[in-house]
This record gives structure tokens, sequence and C-alpha cells, in this order.
């Protein structure tokens, strides 16, 4: 565990979203307070073509307002509340907060929005620190061959149906996911928390790929994940796993 501080990756997920209204500019700005080495967020397309960030296709839950972000110009975006007053960012407004301070997660939730990604970034010069992510793992490709520069993260879900059950050979669906993720050059894989055990953290180490686990605030967890050799945690609570690291030894 030498040098852990170094070593393990922090990643607010959403931003500092435990004490700020998730995948806002005010939890970005607590993040880089908390001094964590990445913020991750979600990607849409709006209606007229502009990348803006926010969890859910649908605006209810976090503007009480009913429709989908795909539907909303920015500008109809930008009048509704996403808590606290905060108006939902842009990637270019988030582009000029983090510049310089903190490392980009981005998580692809909208299709065919590769090209107007790649320009920002690179006209940002942030490619070289930039993770992309996503579940939809033919959106990855289509971006990497875009800009094969990024780091590339592969989502692995946890689904209740699949660990389940007993008919499911649990470890060979693991494998595959990972084999993927490393046959495809990627960096990383990003897995449901769950899902993870030494045995796939050394698999994905043979393979040459980090391990960032998702979504993981309680310290007991953590500090098991960490001593089972994981590279980053994604986690709502960056004040919590910096805790944690800095008490393992």
């Amino acid at each position: 565990m030498n040098n852990l501080k170094n070593r393990i990756l922090i990643i607010g997920h959403r931003g500092a979203s435990s004490d700020s209204p998730e995948n806002t500019l005010k939890a970005f700005q607590k993040a880089i307070e908390y001094k964590a080495n990445y913020i991750e967020f979600d990607l849409f397309k709006s209606k007229d073509g502009e990348l803006v960030i926010t969890h859910d296709p649908e605006l209810s839950r976090l503007t009480g307002r009913s429709g989908f972000v795909e539907d909303s110009t920015l500008e109809e975006l930008k009048t509704l509340d996403f808590g606290e007053g905060e108006k939902i960012p842009t990637l270019l407004d988030v582009i000029n907060l983090t510049k310089g301070k903190i490392g980009l997660c981005v998580e692809v939730i909208s299709t065919n929005i590769g090209e107007k990604l790649v320009q920002l970034l690179r006209e940002s010069d942030l490619v070289e620190d930039t993770i992309i992510s996503s579940f939809n793992f033919k959106e990855l490709k289509k971006i990497q061959k875009l800009e094969p520069k990024f780091k590339f993260a592969s989502l692995i879900p946890y689904d209740v149906k699949v660990y389940n059950n007993p008919k499911w050979n649990n470890w060979k669906i693991k494998k595959q996911a990972i084999d993927r993720a490393a046959k495809n050059n990627f960096s990383f894989i990003h897995p449901h928390y769950v899902i993870v055990d030494k045995q796939l953290i050394d698999y994905s180490h043979q393979r040459k790929l980090r391990v960032n686990v998702y979504t993981v605030d309680v310290k007991p967890v953590i500090r098991r994940l960490i001593k089972n050799g994981v590279d980053g945690i994604l986690t709502n609570d960056i004040i919590a796993a910096k805790e944690v690291i800095n008490k393992i030894k």
C-alpha cells in the first residue's frame, strides 16, 4: 500500500454530489476544492445539438418538469432549476470551469455525439486528460476511431437477474467484458462495486486494464476494495474516500 495517495484515483461521481446538486457547476467546483483527481459526469445531446450534462434522460426527478433532455433545446433547458438554483451545464461550461484543475471522466449517454465531443476537447487541449466511458460499447468504438488518444473505460453493470441466477457463469460474463475491453486497447474497466472481487481485479491487471469501481460511499466497502487492489473509486462522497485512503497502511 505504499504511496497509496498517489496510486488511487478519486473520481467525484457527478461531482461532489453528496453535498451539492449532482452534475452541476457547484458540484464540480466542490470536487476541485476537495482535490479529487477527476469528475465524472453524464453527457447528452439537446434537441438543438448542444452537449449538456445531466444524468436522467427524463427531466422530472431533477427539475420537476416533465419531458426529455433530447427533446428540449438548450434555451429551454437553461430555464430549469437543477437544484439550489443551478442551471444545466454544457460541456463547454465544464471545460471552462475545470481546465487545469481536475481531470474529466465523461460518461457518454446520447449516441452520435463523438464528433462534437472530440472537437471541443481537442480545441481545449484536454484529450489526454480525459476518460471516456459508456455502457454503449459501440459508441465507445466510434469515438475511439475519431480520437484514439482518449483513455477509454467500459462500464460493467450489476444485473440482478444475471448475477443472482445460478444458471449463469458469473465469472465467464465478467471475463468476457474484461477481455473485450483489453482487446480494444481500452485503459480501464468501470464495474459496479457489487461484482468486484480480487479475481476480477487481478485478471484485469493481467490484461493491462486498471479498475475504477462505481459508485461507493460506504467506508468499509471502500477500504475492502482498495485492499483488494482497485485503482480508482467513483464516489459521491469524496471526503469519505480520501479519509479511508489516508488511514490505510
